[in-house]
């Protein structure tokens, strides 16, 4: 009776050491930008009404850069590290600068320096420090990024802190994945969802 007990209690420390979920329960979605999209029509709705915007194009290869501004495009770019594991103020902060780059373009084209005389007076319309840079604190991020692959055989979604040339699923199989996702947890509680960074 003893040994049964052990033997129980192993496989589900196994179980929980794995870190696997099912796909149809946990989905992996894109952080959402559409907050992003909303704050920024209405920024633009007070201080330069006639400047319409593409949507935000959300992209998980900025890592060291958090925000852009593509003038030929007239399109702002947010990391997707940003939308999944920073703060609210984190995101206004760089978006409210990015803005200001949008504003910018939209009366003087393109003559003025990137950060010049015009860009501080934006920001100071825009009540924003006019900085060369947004100061976020990235360190803690890296603890929360993980990375996800997929079980062949039992479709269990394998989660592990780093990218490996193979796992085990809690279903006993080796599986080799031939990419890994990067994923963060939405919030720290014991209910969240995965989002794709």
């Amino acid at each position: 009776m003893a040994a049964k007990i052990a033997l129980e209690f192993s496989k589900l420390s196994f179980r929980f050491r794995q870190y696997a979920f099912d796909i149809e329960q946990k989905v992996i979605e894109k952080p959402k930008s559409r907050f992003v999209d909303l704050m920024i029509d209405e920024i633009l709705k007070i201080h330069q009404p006639k400047l319409q915007l593409p949507q935000v194009r959300v992209s998980r290869r900025m890592r060291s850069t958090l925000g852009s501004y593509m003038p030929s495009r007239k399109q702002i770019a947010i990391s997707s590290r940003l939308l999944a594991m920073g703060d609210d103020e984190d995101v206004r902060e760089v978006v409210l600068h990015e803005v200001a780059h949008a504003i910018v373009h939209a009366r003087f084209g393109n003559k003025p320096r990137a950060h010049g005389r015009e860009f501080k007076a934006v920001c100071k319309e825009l009540d924003i420090e006019p900085k060369r840079y947004v100061d976020v604190s990235t360190e803690k991020w890296q603890m929360r990024i993980r990375y996800a692959a997929r079980c062949n055989f039992c479709n269990l979604l394998i989660v592990r802190k780093r990218r490996m040339p193979f796992a085990r699923c809690i279903c006993g199989s080796k599986i080799y994945p031939k990419s890994w996702q990067a994923i963060s947890e939405t919030e720290r509680r014991q209910d969240f969802d995965w989002v794709m960074i």
